[in-house]
């Protein structure tokens, strides 16, 4: 008999699972529209286990991992979660009940850090810290193999540090002149409405200011070098604190690839402590499946 763990990754409009074994095989996954009301949620997400433990019979499930957009300091309870309209709730509790399974609980994006730690692009690291970079920007710290939570739970938000770019911005914490102010797909969409033709665009998209960027618009690449060098910028004071071997970039604005590495690679030589610059950079590999794999690492790393 083989041995597998649950990997679920809720999020603010779907929950995807999977069914993990050992090796880091996908035996099965699902994924099905996130509740607004935690108890349907559980409730579907202790249906679709069980069906999948019935469709594995000849592996022994060792446990759940579930990520949660939302801080938590003790792997069970989640201190709010705004996308879901969730205040404290133990995650936990809720779903070892229903299941009858050990279930450990972490934020979504340290998760999806860990998942590629263990079968992504970190694989082989064990120091390594991920930058996602899509609406917002989010992160995770994995140090020596162990996510570093916090202690309230909110290590590696890294997307609410202050920068020196775009002081004057308001940013959805409260704050301004947060990272993901700039660097975030928000951010680079709203630098580039500056400029003509871009502050005409309805629909305007990062990705649209990255193809102009290669087509030699100067105003666009001038917008993508500000995010990059942001970015960059960040990633040295981490590095300074946390000493990484590698870091991962996902999201959705990590689809433009070295036009977004390199300038990032450069930015960082620039301001980091000349010890720290061996670091490497790399793209993310799991895509949407990152926060499955690093359920199921929690018990198998």
């Amino acid at each position: 008999m083989g041995t597998a763990c649950f990997g679920v990754d809720i999020g603010g409009t779907a929950v995807k699972m999977g069914l993990v074994d050992e090796e880091g095989n996908i035996l099965r996954d699902v994924s099905f529209p996130s509740p607004r009301d935690p108890e349907v949620m559980f409730d579907e997400i202790a249906r679709q286990a069980n069906q999948l433990r019935d469709a594995f019979p000849d592996y022994a499930c060792l446990g759940m991992g579930v990520g949660v957009p939302g801080p938590v300091p003790d792997q069970a309870r989640v201190h709010g979660c705004v996308n879901l309209g969730w205040g404290m709730v133990d995650v936990s509790g809720e779903l070892g009940r229903r299941t009858g399974l050990p279930v450990r609980v972490e934020n979504d994006a340290n998760l999806a850090a860990f998942g590629e730690m263990w079968q992504g692009a970190g694989r082989g690291h064990r120091n390594l810290v991920m930058l996602t970079v899509g609406t917002g920007v989010g992160g995770g710290v994995i140090a020596d193999g162990r996510i570093v939570s916090g202690w309230a739970g909110a290590g590696g938000e890294v997307g609410h540090m202050p920068v020196p770019w775009h002081q004057d911005w308001p940013c959805t914490c409260g704050k301004c002149g947060c990272l993901e102010v700039t660097a975030s797909a928000t951010g680079i969409v709203r630098s580039a409405r500056q400029f003509s033709p871009f502050d005409q665009m309805e629909d305007l998209t990062a990705r649209d200011v990255f193809d102009a960027a290669r087509s030699g618009s100067a105003d666009a690449q001038r917008v993508v070098k500000d995010a990059a060098n942001c970015l960059g910028y960040a990633a040295a004071i981490i590095g300074c604190v946390v000493n990484p071997e590698l870091f991962v970039v996902g999201g959705g604005v990590s689809a433009a690839g070295e036009m977004l590495l390199a300038p990032v690679r450069q930015a960082y030589l620039q301001w980091v402590f000349p010890p720290c610059r061996g670091a490497a950079f790399r793209l993310a590999s799991l895509g949407n499946q990152a926060g499955i794999y690093g359920g199921a690492g929690l018990f198998f790393c």
